[in-house]
């Protein structure tokens, strides 16, 4: 009985540690309670130098004068403080960094999660109309490794299988899992 217990709470504690929060426990005590990005979107003036905690997918990132200006595409966060899908997106954000960060590593849609002190808004142009966006000065950045799949979902690249349709469980590399449906080996 002692070594299942044992092992269960290895288990929880290795699922706990894996679920940390990115951003400093010390910051995100600063960000309590949190804003709303639909409130902050709609009234960016009422939080100035409020701290904030949001994330998304870059849309471009551009240097100039000293800074980096990062366009962002808000996604509630989850689990981890870990962007979720961009088809929950409320609107976008810039967030604005001091010194140079290289717009190839921060390239269009690496996930990042930032907490950040409202500055203020920025009208910029947007596909024929002006957009508003929110600006946060950061205080941490965390950029989301990307993550790439050996095998292209939904193929099965498995030399016995080769030229044939099959049905089965396959494992796919993060962040697909496990999945059963149909594959072919092309």
């Amino acid at each position: 009985m002692r070594p299942v217990l044992l092992w269960m709470a290895v288990l929880v504690g290795t699922l706990a540690l894996s679920a940390c929060a990115v951003i400093s426990r010390q910051v995100r005590s600063q960000a309590y309670p949190p804003i709303a990005f639909e409130d902050l979107l709609q009234n960016p003036d009422a939080y100035l130098g409020k701290t904030v905690i949001l994330g998304g997918y870059v849309i471009k990132t551009c240097n100039q004068g000293g800074g980096t200006l990062i366009f962002v595409l808000q996604s509630p966060l989850g689990l981890g403080e870990e962007p979720g899908s961009r088809d929950a997106s409320r609107g976008r954000f810039i967030v604005s960094a001091k010194g140079f960060l290289d717009p190839e590593v921060y390239s269009k849609d690496r996930r990042i999660t930032v907490a950040g002190k409202v500055a203020g808004s920025r009208v910029e142009p947007e596909a024929q109309m002006r957009y508003r966006y929110p600006v946060l000065q950061s205080i941490e950045i965390h950029l989301w490794p990307k993550y790439e799949s050996s095998a292209p979902y939904p193929y099965y690249y498995g030399p016995w299988f080769y030229g044939h349709y099959y049905w089965g469980l396959h494992y796919h590399h993060y962040p697909y899992g496990f999945s059963y449906g149909r594959y072919y080996r092309r």
